[in-house]
């Protein structure tokens, strides 16, 4: 069996007691506003009791109430807001379909109305003379009735 160099004796041995000592003391100093950490007592230092046997959870449970109450109404304004938009958007798109309709109508109404005018000047054109002034006066009319209604 070969025997271990005194280089790697002295590096196993070191390493192993660093592994093996206790956490050391810290100490958290605050002097003229500024924080440094020690291994020695601060001066005019206050002891505090730290429980490291529950670990850190990070949050404490009034806090995390909170921010569950918080997270909650949050939630419930998202809910509302969110519903809100629906009904704001559907109302919207029923009007835009009102306005198609209204103006489908309207341009229903109209090509109708070209019709009767295209007929009457058609009727002014072929009428005889006794039927003139009686085809002219109904053109003028549904002419009238053309420009009212459908502009442009």
């Amino acid at each position: 069996m070969q025997h271990a160099s005194p280089l790697w004796l002295s590096a196993t041995l070191s390493l192993s007691l660093f592994v093996a000592t206790p956490a050391w003391a810290i100490y958290k100093c605050e002097a003229d506003g500024k924080v440094t950490y020690s291994d020695a007592a601060c001066t005019n230092a206050k002891t505090i009791n730290v429980d490291t046997s529950k670990g850190n959870t990070g949050i404490s449970p009034p806090q995390a109430v909170q921010n569950k109450t918080e997270s909650q109404r949050l939630a419930r304004e998202r809910t509302k807001t969110d519903k809100q938009q629906i009904k704001a958007q559907q109302k919207a798109e029923r009007e835009a379909a009102r306005a198609k309709l209204v103006e489908d109508k309207q341009k229903r109404k109209c090509a109708q109305l070209a019709q009767r005018k295209k007929w009457a000047d058609d009727d002014v054109r072929t009428a005889t003379i006794k039927n003139l002034e009686k085809a002219r006066r109904k053109s003028s009319r549904v002419n009238d009735q053309y420009q009212a209604e459908c502009p442009a």
